[in-house]
């Protein structure tokens, strides 16, 4: 059990390390969704008119450091443009954009935290567009430069929550349909505000992966300890078992030539100290008012028992008492018996014979000490 609790410990010590201090490079996906805010200097709409039409974006990254990383979006879903014939009413077609973005992540610049809250970011990339499905307008194929800014808000080490908002601009035309009386303009601009979530596939697997990894390590090392410990034990329980051995030869041996000479002598230190171990006393105390057996006096039954187990002719008496400041006499004298048949029922479970126990109970009629809780006692004496 202690290899177990060590084991775990180790790999709860180790994740937690891991996820605190460690980069791990590694891949994500990304799902959004918000609406669209198309320009046009050839416009003769209000502002608000701009904002009907929805925008969807995919993303595919790689971080390749702390701060810098790569992702491959692709958005779109619907435009709107002012129609040839008049600028004020608004016509809707289909595209979709493929961009190849650098991301940089500002607060990682300063210092790498894995669980930190709110990541801050910023984005510039290039890549094109195709506009299609317009309304008696041809399809159109486009470059566009795109940058924006965005959050990761963390849910939990696999998923963010994202929130972006991202400048694209593409070539004259893309919603400016028509050019009128010969001027040009560099650039349409599409800006887009998205709420999505970002699942952090490879960076999670591999923060997971160098967990375990180190958490089975530190598990070999201490089974490797464990194991070390344990070959240590055997071999000194081997050379005591020689030397116990090489001993007791020795004292045999002195024995037998000393046998005729100390026989009786023997025989009689023998008796004397049989007589002694056998006569063996102990002091079992309780809580105030309370009867059970507390595990801190459970060595004092062992003892006991042990001496009762050695000497199968011995006896044991249990005399139970209780502290007279406390409780009423017939309270106490029900609490000295309880003392006094719990002890007896331990010695029993133990295997000892009823036969052989004796049991007595004062209550608070007689003191053992002067001190109240040495008076809480059952004590126990064999002979």
């Amino acid at each position: 059990m202690k290899k177990v609790f060590a084991i775990i410990a180790a790999a709860l010590l180790t994740l937690s390390a891991s996820a605190q201090d460690v980069f791990y490079p590694g891949f994500y996906l990304g799902a959004q969704a918000g609406v669209n805010y198309t320009t046009s200097n050839q416009w003769g709409l209000k502002p608000l008119e701009h904002l009907n039409y929805p925008n969807i974006q995919l993303t595919a990254g790689y971080d390749i450091t702390p701060v810098f990383g790569l992702r491959l979006a692709l958005s779109g879903l619907y435009g709107n443009y002012p129609t040839p014939v008049d600028n004020t009413i608004v016509g809707v077609f289909n595209y979709a954009q493929a961009a190849l973005d650098a991301t940089f992540d500002i607060c990682n610049i300063f210092r790498y935290r894995s669980n930190r809250l709110l990541n801050p970011y910023i984005f510039l990339g290039a890549g094109g567009n195709y506009r299609f499905a317009a309304n008696e307008q041809p399809n159109l194929l486009g470059v566009a430069i795109r940058g924006g800014a965005g959050f990761d808000i963390r849910l939990n080490d696999l998923i963010d929550l994202t929130l972006e908002c991202q400048d694209n601009n593409m070539f004259d035309k893309f919603n400016t349909l028509a050019d009128r009386e010969g001027q040009g303009y560099p650039f349409d601009q599409n800006i887009a505000a998205l709420i999505g979530l970002k699942f952090n596939i490879g960076a999670h697997k591999a923060r997971k992966a160098a967990a375990i990894a180190a958490a089975e390590a530190a598990a070999a090392a201490e089974a490797a300890r464990l194991a070390a410990e344990e070959a240590a034990r055997k071999e000194a329980a081997r050379l005591a078992k020689e030397k116990a051995e090489q001993e007791r030869l020795a004292a045999q041996k002195a024995a037998e030539e000393a046998r005729i000479a100390a026989e009786k002598a023997a025989a009689e230190k023998a008796a004397a100290a049989r007589a002694a171990a056998r006569a063996a006393e102990e002091n079992v105390y309780f809580t105030i008012g309370n009867s059970n057996i507390r595990k801190a006096e459970t060595s004092k039954l062992d003892h006991i028992i042990g001496v009762l187990w050695e000497y199968p002719e011995a006896t044991v008496t249990i005399c139970g008492y209780a502290d007279k400041e406390t409780g009423t006499p017939k309270s106490n004298m029900k609490l000295s018996e309880k003392r006094a048949n719990n002890v007896a029922k331990a010695l029993k479970a133990a295997g000892i014979e009823d036969s052989r126990i004796n049991v007595k109970f004062f209550g608070d009629t007689e003191k053992v000490s002067d001190k109240r809780e040495e008076n809480r006692v059952a004590v126990i004496v064999t002979k």
